[in-house]
């Protein structure tokens, strides 16, 4: 057949759609569900037929309202991909014969779309504001500038919206309008359409309701979400929230579908719900050795938002105070989630945290119950290993723990207690470490202070190891075998009661707090058994068996025949040296993995990177592993992932992280990865067009922040930053540099090096540029602490490492030349283009003049020099320089602890600089020799080779 004429072709067009709309509005109208323009289930040539053929219709001048369904899906494609203030430019820009006083007439139409097939009509204050795009973007379902924002928004109230999907569509979306904030204004008034909102999020976590039922057809919502996941983090939050649902409904703990269940969540209102926890918490966080700051933790007051449309836009709009904490908190602070803020001073304990500033009633009495820290005068806080101390509310401490007492008073006196030191004021603080077995006059000391001690008693398998051991009471062995266990116990214990199962009971002597008690069993038919352990405290005819305080349950089993080619262990045994290692540690390579299993297995290492809260900030792939490892398997896999060029925002915005081992069905594997954040850190973040730097400040302290930058091209130059300017992000000048901020006695700088080059090739690698040369120690200390910073800086960027490399080898060199004349930067810069040759080192020797002698003997011994203990070195070394009366003993051993700061051997501080430099002025000579011994203590060729030995005593 032929192709038919345009005219006859638009026409089918639009029957085949008249029957398409009518057919899903019979299908949705028996569950009174809407229809969506959106729906037309046209594939994307087919699409592209429909765009020719109305422009063909408006070049052949026919009348529009004829076709007016194709005009409704056209429009609603625009709507789908409407991107804020630009539907009428695209729309017109596709269709240049459009008219623009027949933008009334797509209103009509849609409102005869939604007359003929029961379409949804757009609701909210900007449907009513935008009366005629208002349609077609609703009709869109979910446009593609809002897909991600509403995956965001589903991953931060995912496990609350799993209690709510079996409520009406409207009051989900209700819920997601009020709760979910940091969105922009389009997305803010695309929620404010509830019902559909609700509509799409059932739709988009493919969960069927009473009255979701089929409310989106299923290509409509499959483009949807092939477009939602092209956007990485976005498909990672909707795959989140996905499998909340799908755990929560495999646990049973998501609303079943259901009359019922249905009628039973239609009573349960917003009003009746739980009143919304909003107590705050108190955390201490090392930041020093026996350092330890106050942090208070205000959880997010989204559900108390939800309790009322007033309350949340009292929350939007207000600012709030926090009780110990210098500044005004911006509005919204509180619904963005769960805050901290470090404290300066310890807050009242019969007063709110929380304070606004304009009154509310409702928040004020909520507050008043709610929103103040625990009674006082005195707090006890558990430490852990990630260099935080968390309140323990009931005032229980367990042996073999460490805790921080926290007192309003006066201290108390602990045969358990170390001095340790809290930076807030109107509270001192006290170490607590409780040891493994506690006498009855140590807990007598902890409950004068208001503590009580938890007693327990352990039972783990010894001996022959179990088949299988949780960790938690439940065992496996093999029939064959006579099980065996350790019992012990922290408090005094007479004896132990055993009974298996319902048989009869036994009594064991115990041995005393600390040491266990060996339980050997004899062996046990196949089935499942539970031994159960009881204490007795006191012995005589009174004596009295407590209930049971101990339960381990033994699974016992025939033993499973082998087979050939097969090994027994088909898990996963992952582990890690250091076995706690740190973010920055496994970041730099320090961290050796070590993974066993089943031989010519695969396993997938990723690392996780995580924020504050605990959430997911990134989720870099390391590599695949096969077993079993050889010896530079790990190494060689983290080296390829070192060199991936990655985003290094989410790592210096991390606060915690780990890495994932995955084995599929031999298990996953989470090694924690720990930080310890500085209360001032810079973080940043790079795209295709440019990278923004911002300086993160929770200090809440009153100590000025001195914020500088250095350029790669000019170093010693210092440009002053305004703080709030760098608080809100800055992008720094190509090719970047080292940020430096300084506060009260601390330093956090980074290097940062940018994309954006000038010079092509050329401007890749920068050559520092400096004014001429003022010999004076102020000018030497200026460069010494320079290259001080650049050094202990870290690193964000491509070439960051190279940059830097090539600014500090440059400083030195500066600083050389200072303390050792004038021509010193320029034989050190011949050196470096020829290091092991006479010529290069001739270069340096010429610098001595009269001490020639001294440097040929240092540069002929400089491998021995180096290979000496550091004592023994700087022995030698005086003992030279003195022999050839180059410089007395004292300052001789100095030159070398200047070589090792420039090492980063040593760090000591600005008064330590500024005396090393003033004790080293006079001694040119010295100096440069100590130099030498630096830049030739490495090298492995024959001194012979460059050095002739005649004349040298």
């Amino acid at each position: 057949m032929g192709r038919l004429p345009v005219s006859s072709e638009i026409d089918a067009m639009q029957v085949r759609l008249e029957e398409h709309f009518a057919a899903l509005r019979e299908a949705r109208s028996k569950q009174g569900l809407p229809v969506f323009a959106l729906e037309h289930g046209l594939n994307a040539s087919e699409l592209s037929s429909l765009v020719a053929l109305l422009k063909t219709q408006l070049i052949s001048g026919g009348r529009l309202g004829v076709h007016w369904l194709l005009w409704v899906v056209y429009a609603t494609e625009q709507g789908y991909n409407y991107e804020g203030e630009e539907y009428w430019y695209t729309f017109e820009s596709k269709m240049p014969l459009w008219d623009r006083r027949w933008r009334p007439s797509l209103r009509t139409w849609f409102e005869k779309f939604c007359t003929m097939y029961g379409g949804l009509s757009p609701e909210g204050s900007w449907a009513k504001n935008f009366s005629i795009i208002a349609w077609p973007i609703t009709h869109a379902l979910l446009p593609k500038d809002l897909q991600e924002q509403l995956a965001y928004a589903l991953y931060n109230l995912r496990y609350q919206i799993v209690s709510r999907l079996d409520r009406p569509p409207a009051e989900i979306g209700g819920y997601v309008a009020r709760m979910a904030h940091g969105g922009s204004s389009r997305f803010e008034n695309f929620v404010e359409q509830e019902e559909l909102v609700g509509r799409i999020i059932l739709a988009l976590l493919d969960y069927q309701s009473v009255d979701n039922g089929s409310a989106i057809r299923p290509d409509t919502l499959a483009r949807i979400a092939s477009d939602l996941e092209k956007v990485r983090s976005a498909r990672q939050w909707l795959h989140d929230t996905r499998k909340a649902v799908e755990i929560a409904t495999l646990r049973g703990t998501a609303p079943r579908g259901g009359t019922e269940s249905h009628n039973r969540d239609q009573l349960d209102s917003p009003a009746k719900e739980r009143k919304p926890s909003i107590r705050p918490s108190l955390i201490l966080r090392r930041t020093g050795q026996d350092e330890w700051t106050p942090i208070l933790e205000v959880p997010s007051f989204r559900e108390v938002a939800y309790l009322n449309h007033e309350l949340a836009t009292f929350l939007r709009r207000t600012r709030c105070s926090v009780a110990g904490s210098t500044g005004l908190r911006p509005p919204g602070w509180l619904l963005i989630g769960a805050q901290r803020r470090t404290l300066t001073t310890w807050p009242a304990t019969g007063k709110p945290v929380l304070s606004f500033q304009a009154p509310n009633a409702a928040l004020e009495h909520l507050l008043s119950s709610e929103g103040r820290i625990s009674p006082g005068p005195t707090w006890i806080f558990r430490r852990g290993s990630d260099g935080q101390a968390v309140e323990v509310l009931g005032r229980l401490v367990r042996p073999n723990r460490s805790y921080i007492f926290v007192t309003q008073g006066e201290l108390p006196v602990l045969s358990m207690g170390a001095p340790t030191r809290i930076l807030c004021g109107g509270v001192k603080a006290v170490q607590i470490d409780v040891p493994a077995v506690l006498t009855e006059g140590q807990i007598d000391e902890l409950k004068k202070v208001g503590l009580s001690v938890a007693q327990t008693i352990r039972i783990w398998p010894v001996g022959l190891a179990a088949r299988g051991w949780d960790g938690e009471g439940t065992t496996e062995w093999l029939e064959s075998e006579r099980p065996c266990f350790a019992v012990e116990h922290d408090h005094p214990v007479a004896e132990y009661e055993l009974s298996l199962g319902a048989g009869p009971t036994t009594r064991v002597k115990a041995k005393p707090p600390g040491i266990a008690t060996f339980i050997r069993l004899q062996p046990l038919p196949p089935g499942n058994h539970v031994l159960s352990v009881s204490v007795i405290r006191n012995l005589g005819s009174g004596a009295v068996s407590r209930p049971a305080e101990g339960v381990i349950s033994l699974s016992v089993r025939p033993p499973n025949p082998w087979i050939s080619g097969t090994i027994e262990h088909n898990g996963l045994i992952v582990g890690s040296e250091p076995p706690e290692p740190t973010l920055d540690e496994f970041w730099e390579g320090l961290t050796q993995l070590n993974v066993l299993g089943p031989a010519g297995r695969h396993v997938n290492v990723c690392v996780e990177l995580l924020s504050g809260s605990g959430s997911r900030l990134a989720l870099e792939q390391v590599g695949q592993l096969t077993l079993p490892l050889g010896p530079g398997s790990w190494r060689n896999m983290f080296a390829g992932f070192a060199r991936r060029e990655k985003d290094p925002w989410s790592y210096l915005e991390a606060s915690s992280g780990r890495i994932i081992v995955d084995g599929e069905e031999l298990g996953i594997v989470h090694i924690p990865l720990h930080r310890n954040l500085s209360p001032v850190r810079w973080v940043w973040r790079t795209t295709s067009k440019s990278t923004l730097l911002r300086l993160v400040d929770d200090q809440d302290a009153d100590a000025p922040l001195e914020v500088t930058f250095h350029s790669f091209a000019t170093p010693l130059q210092t440009v002053v930053l305004p703080p709030d300017e760098v608080a809100g992000g800055i992008e720094p000048q190509p090719p970047g540099g080292l940020v430096v901020a300084n506060y009260a006695d601390r330093r956090e700088a980074l290097v940062v090096s940018m994309r954006k080059v000038d010079g092509g090739f050329g401007g890749l690698i920068v050559e520092p540029k400096f004014e001429k040369i003022v010999r004076t120690q102020d000018q030497a200390l200026a460069v010494l602490k320079s290259v001080v910073a650049w050094s202990d800086s870290r690193l964000a960027g491509v070439l960051a490492s190279e940059r830097r490399e090539r600014v500090v080898r440059r400083l030195k060199e500066r600083l050389y030349s200072i303390l050792c004349g004038a021509n010193w930067e320029r034989a050190e810069s011949r050196l470096e283009l020829g290091l092991s040759t006479q010529a290069g080192v001739e270069g340096l020797l010429r610098c001595f003049g009269d001490k020639r002698v001294f440097a040929l003997v240092l540069a002929r011994d400089a491998t021995k020099f180096a290979r000496m203990p550091d004592q023994v070195r700087k022995r030698e070394f005086a003992a030279l320089a003195q022999r050839y009366k180059v410089a007395p003993s004292a300052p001789s051993k100095r030159a070398l602890d200047l070589a090792s700061v420039l090492d980063q051997a040593l760090r000591p501080s600005d008064a330590d600089l500024r005396s090393l430099i003033a004790l080293l002025w006079d001694y040119p000579a010295l100096v440069a020799g100590a130099r030498i011994l630096q830049l030739l203590g490495g090298q492995v060729a024959s001194s012979q080779q460059v050095f002739p030995a005649a004349g040298v005593a």
